[in-house]
């Protein structure tokens, strides 16, 4: 059987797309506004297929604009999308507000999800899935999922949709998002979304499987159940998927940051035990690396102390507390000349140890993680600072880096990214992780009559 053909609007750097890949598809097109986001798409995607995907990014990747008639010549089986969500979601949200008078609801983006709809509409392709952030069910007193689906439903589709914890398919992650499943009507297939895999202790604030969503404020959607009754294995840790990465130490003995081309191939330092670890080295039609690329940190001097003393779990107000501890030690340290600080001046001594923050903006800003736990959410506001997501190991006292990104979102070793540093974490915190986008797909090509691929979860 031929293997059905997947359109990616607003597709970033491909995570959504490398899943369907792995399931058994062709990657035919992926459209983005994000130049750095298109680069990675198509040179992963031109490595892994015969026939490379038509990429657009950039100017011509801007769907407001582009003439989606001539972006293939044969319509998709599937389309595919995640538009952007920063309006939908409930820190984008409060950004906005506090930035504007305006209304949130008046951020373009917020339209852009149309544009998907009108795709479908176009090339009448025989499945759709969206992914979109929880906030779309509730957005000034409305619900912008139920206009979606109905908005779906007009255009002959029959849609279903739920929140999907990446945790419970496997990645080392707490990410939780809305997807929407469509089938066209005339092929009379009911929606539904996969079961999960793994067993994860959410934290609260999260939706159990068990939980409804909403209540339908007209049949114009399937209410979709998320059936865990079958699920088996452990949520993944983040131990178990960044132990074998190699340790990272060189900034502490003051060693240069990597400067113009930054990647570098960095060993591994175990075999890959986990079966995760496996996995990431072992995706689907990439080579086997040997080595890993971007495995690099943003250096922050400052504060490489504080990371060594906190604490897995420990946040900004626990690591306030140490780098004054950090910065009294310093004012012990001088004796008799504290009061004057010779010639370093007490505020000057005072910011090489605590940072400028007041506590209350800033409370979950810092975090360290915790080794035997999931991460919490991968943010694009890596692209910026890494403070959110602090290694476990206290020996190296760093965030992460890239590389250790890409895996907590289930990125494959293999995978490259284009851009600088900041390119990178910007494009895997906006990703759709790959595992789980390809648990989302085995069910999608199942009902529509296909064999797909499914992970190798091998136990221990």
């Amino acid at each position: 059987m031929e293997k059905p053909r997947v359109v990616d609007l607003f597709c970033g750097a491909g995570g959504f797309s490398l899943g369907f890949h792995a399931a058994g598809c062709r990657i035919d097109a992926g459209v983005d506004f994000d130049e750095a986001a298109g680069l990675t798409f198509r040179r992963n995607f031109s490595e892994l297929q015969d026939v490379p995907p038509v990429v657009r990014f950039g100017d011509e990747g801007n769907l407001e604009e582009l003439d989606l008639g001539s972006l293939v010549a044969t319509p998709p089986d599937i389309l595919i999308g995640g538009p952007p969500c920063q309006g939908f979601s409930r820190v984008g949200r409060g950004k906005l507000q506090s930035l504007s008078d305006e209304s949130h609801a008046k951020d373009a983006r917020n339209g852009l999800y149309k544009r998907f709809l009108d795709a479908a509409e176009l090339w009448k392709p025989r499945a759709i899935v969206m992914e979109n952030v929880p906030g779309m069910l509730s957005v000034e007193g409305r619900s912008v999922a139920d206009e979606a689906s109905a908005d779906l439903s007009s255009r002959g589709y029959q849609v279903g949709y739920a929140a999907l914890n990446a945790a419970w398919f496997g990645v080392p992650q707490y990410r939780e998002r809305l997807f929407f499943v469509g089938f066209r009507r005339d092929l009379g297939i009911r929606p539904a979304l996969p079961p999960t895999t793994h067993v994860a202790d959410l934290p609260s604030g999260y939706v159990r499987p068990e939980q409804e969503l909403f209540l339908p404020f007209e049949d114009i959607h399937t209410e979709l159940d998320v059936d865990a009754r079958g699920a088996t294995r452990t949520a993944t840790s983040v131990g178990e998927a960044l132990r074998d990465l190699a340790q990272i130490t060189d900034h502490l003995s003051g060693a240069p940051a990597p400067r113009g081309d930054f990647r570098k191939r960095t060993p591994y330092r175990l075999p890959a035990k986990a079966p995760y670890a496996r996995l990431m080295r072992g995706w689907p039609g990439f080579r086997p690396p040997r080595a890993v690329l971007d495995h690099v940190i943003r250096r922050t001097p400052r504060d490489y102390g504080t990371f060594a003393r906190m604490n897995p779990g420990d946040r900004y107000t626990e690591a306030l507390a140490i780098a004054r501890t950090r910065f009294q030690e310093a004012l012990d340290s001088l004796g008799s000349e504290a009061p004057a600080i010779g010639t370093i001046g007490y505020e000057d001594l005072e910011r090489r140890y605590v940072p400028p923050y007041p506590v209350g903006i800033f409370k979950d800003k810092w975090r360290k993680l915790v080794p035997e736990q999931p991460s919490w959410t991968i943010p694009a506001h890596l692209s910026k600072d890494a403070y959110s997501h602090i290694h476990y190991d206290g020996g190296q006292a760093r965030a992460i880096s890239i590389r250790e990104a890409a895996r907590i979102q289930s990125f494959p070793d293999a995978f490259q990214f284009h851009g600088n540093m900041g390119d990178c974490f910007r494009q895997i915190g906006n990703a759709v992780p790959p595992l789980l986008s390809w648990a989302v797909a085995t069910e999608v090509l199942r009902r529509l009559g296909f064999s797909p691929s499914h992970p190798q979860w091998e136990r221990e």
